[in-house]
C-alpha cells in the first residue's frame, strides 16, 4: 500500500512541473506586440483679451521724499549753552521764530552797556563841539563889529577852523561810531538765541547744554516741514507723455500738472495730492533719465494723508486701519503724474511681455486661430504693478498669451485652454 502512494505522488509532481514547463514555453516564444511612440502634444496656453483704453495717461515714477529747506544751526557768536528748547531733540518739532537755544549773554550784555556810554558821551562831545562853534561864530562876529577890519571867513580850511567846524565834524564821527559800535554789540547779543526762520524738525543734534560753542559750530540740522518734494526719474520716453513738462522747467514754478505722491504704512496706502514744480536742468549723466520734482504742501499736517486702499474702495479705511502718517521726509514714494489727456494705449498683463536679447524690442506672444503662436514686437509705454502699457500696435481683438512657455518658436503649434 505504501509503494501504491508514492507513485501516485512522483505522478503528480511529474504533470506539475510539466505544466509549469509549458507555460514558461509559451510565454518565451509568444509574437511581442508592435509599440508606437505617443503622438506629440502641443503645449496648453491660456490667453487674455487685449485691454484697449483711451483717455488720460498716469505716468508713474518713484522717489524719496526730501525737504525743501534744510539747513545746519549754527552759533553766530562764541559761548556756553545756558538753555536749550525741549524741541531740540532728533524728531522735535518746533514753530518759525522759536528760541531753540540760548548762549551765555552775559558778556554782549555788558558790551550794549558799554557801547551806549560809549554814545551817550560822543553826544555830549558833540554838543559841546556845537556850542564852542556857536560861540566862536559870536566871538568872530563881535570882534568883527568892533574894529570893522576882520574880512568875512572864507570855505578854505582856515576859514571853517575859525567858526570849530572841524571839531563838530569829528565830534559827529565819534558819535556815529559809537552808534555803530552799540548796534554790533546788540547784534552779538540777539544772535545769542538760536532760532529759525520757518517751522520745521530737527534731523540730528549736535550740541547740548553746557557746551561751549565757537563761531559757526553746528548745533542741530533742521529742515522745513511746510513743503516736501519728490524727485522721479524718468527715462525720456515716459517723460515725453506729460504736457508742457518743459514749460515747467523754463517757468521755475507751480504748473497745472496734478500728481499724486503716495506709500504704504501698516497694510493701507495713503495719498497726497501735489503739482510738478520744475524740472531739474540737466539730463543724469549716469542713468540718463529726465528728474522731475514733485512737490507737496502740508506734508507733515494731520489730515493731509487720504486712505486709497485697494481692498475696500468704497467704505474707505478699515475700522482697524493705522492712523494717516505724514508724509516724512525719507520716505520712498510712488508718484503718478497726469500725462498725456488724448490717446489710445493697450494694457496686457506684465507676464505677458517678454524681453529679448539687448537691443532688440520685446515681445508678446499672441494666439492666431486658436492653434498658432506668433510673436508680436511691442513697444512698452510704462509697466504699472501687475499691468503694462503699451503703445497701440497690436491688432484690438488679438488674445494675448499669458502662460510662460519653456521651449517656444514663432509660428509654433499650441492648443488654448477654455
Amino acid at each position: 500500500m505504501a509503494d501504491t502512494d508514492r507513485t501516485w505522488y512522483y505522478i503528480g509532481g511529474g504533470i506539475l512541473l510539466g505544466a509549469v514547463a509549458v507555460i514558461f514555453l509559451l510565454r518565451a516564444f509568444a509574437p511581442q506586440p508592435e509599440t508606437q511612440p505617443p503622438p506629440p502634444q502641443s503645449p496648453l496656453v491660456s490667453t487674455v483679451p487685449v485691454d484697449v483704453r483711451t483717455g488720460s495717461l498716469l505716468v508713474r515714477g518713484t522717489g524719496t521724499v526730501r525737504p525743501v529747506r534744510e539747513i545746519q544751526l549754527t552759533a553766530q557768536v562764541a559761548g556756553r549753552l545756558v538753555d536749550v528748547d525741549d524741541a531740540l531733540v532728533s524728531g522735535g518739532r518746533f514753530e518759525a521764530g522759536e528760541v531753540l537755544a540760548r548762549l551765555d549773554p552775559s558778556d554782549y550784555r555788558n558790551a550794549v552797556q558799554q557801547a551806549e556810554a560809549q554814545v551817550t558821551q560822543a553826544r555830549v562831545q558833540l554838543l559841546q563841539a556845537r556850542e564852542q562853534a556857536g560861540a566862536a561864530r559870536r566871538d568872530y562876529r563881535r570882534v568883527q563889529e568892533r574894529t570893522g577890519t576882520l574880512p568875512a571867513p572864507d570855505s578854505t580850511e582856515l576859514g571853517r577852523l575859525v567858526y570849530n567846524e572841524p571839531q563838530v565834524a569829528q565830534a559827529e564821527a565819534t558819535l556815529e561810531s559809537a552808534r555803530a559800535t552799540l548796534d554790533d554789540a546788540r547784534t552779538r547779543l540777539e544772535r545769542t538765541t538760536l532760532e529759525v526762520p520757518f517751522d520745521g524738525m530737527v534731523r540730528t543734534k549736535q550740541a547740548d547744554l553746557g557746551a561751549y560753542l565757537a563761531p559757526g559750530t553746528p548745533v542741530a540740522t533742521v529742515y522745513g516741514t511746510d513743503v516736501a518734494e519728490v524727485v522721479v526719474s524718468l527715462p525720456s520716453r515716459k517723460a515725453a507723455l506729460i504736457q508742457n513738462l518743459w514749460s515747467a522747467a523754463a517757468q521755475q514754478s507751480a504748473t497745472d500738472l496734478p500728481a499724486t505722491v503716495s506709500h504704504s504704512y501698516g497694510g493701507e496706502t495713503f495719498s497726497w495730492e501735489g503739482s510738478v514744480h520744475r524740472v531739474e536742468g540737466a539730463i543724469s549723466e549716469q542713468t540718463r533719465t529726465v528728474d522731475v520734482v514733485v512737490r507737496v504742501e502740508n506734508p507733515y499736517r494731520p489730515d493731509g494723508g487720504m486712505a486709497v486702499s485697494s481692498r475696500m474702495p468704497e467704505q474707505g479705511r478699515r475700522p482697524s486701519a493705522p492712523e494717516p502718517p505724514p508724509l516724512a521726509m525719507g520716505t520712498y514714494a510712488t508718484v503718478d503724474i497726469q500725462g498725456r489727456r488724448e490717446g489710445t494705449y493697450h494694457v496686457v498683463p506684465r507676464r505677458a511681455v517678454h524681453t529679448r536679447e539687448t537691443g532688440r524690442p520685446p515681445t508678446v506672444w499672441t494666439a492666431e486661430g486658436d492653434s498658432l503662436l506668433v510673436e508680436r514686437e511691442v513697444e512698452p509705454i510704462q509697466t504699472v504693478e501687475e499691468q503694462t502699457y503699451l503703445a497701440p500696435t497690436l491688432s484690438p481683438d488679438a488674445q494675448v498669451i499669458t502662460t510662460d512657455l519653456r521651449v517656444h518658436s514663432d509660428s509654433m503649434r499650441i492648443r488654448v485652454s477654455r
